[in-house]
């Protein structure tokens, strides 16, 4: 807390998250929770008013891609109870926990963070392989659904 609360005083012109993910103390600008697969913010409301909300990590989905594995004979893994048996049904649990993030802007969340972005060792949970050869949701495409799902997004590509 104390660190938080030095940042804070030496430079007021930067957001400071002194927990990400955890141990809620009242200092800073953002409550940052992680929840895995899907986003969500499990606080009871008018808790964080004051604070910035963010979902600082969701997602997980996790998909292997044969021939693309860092190990194959290790157990690869991902979060939720039963992983994606197909690439469409990968893109779909992608594109609901977008749409989950998308209705949590009615309470108050800012932002959230995907993770991750690479498969790395056993987890699968990447949107790219692990040497990074194949996108399992090409970029095209997750650029159509940010479109969709959040037109006019600043600094967004079209």
């Amino acid at each position: 807390m104390e660190v938080g609360q030095w940042v804070a005083r030496r430079d007021p012109s930067r957001l400071v998250n002194i927990a990400s993910g955890g141990n809620f103390f009242p200092v800073g600008d953002i409550a940052d929770a992680h929840a895995y697969p899907e986003p969500l913010f499990p606080f009871e409301p008018g808790r964080f008013d004051e604070f910035i909300k963010v979902v600082g990590e969701f997602g997980g989905h996790g998909f292997p891609v044969e021939g693309h594995l860092w190990n194959p004979d290790q157990k690869n893994w991902g979060y939720g109870k039963k992983l994606p048996q197909s690439l469409d049904e990968y893109k779909a649990r992608f594109r609901g926990s977008l749409e989950r993030l998308n209705a949590l802007r009615k309470e108050g969340v800012a932002a959230g963070v995907y993770t991750q972005t690479t498969d790395v060792e056993i987890e699968i949970n990447g949107l790219l392989t692990y040497d990074r050869a194949v996108e399992k949701i090409p970029a095209a495409e997750l650029a159509g659904i940010r479109k969709e799902l959040l037109p006019g997004l600043a600094g967004g590509t079209d």
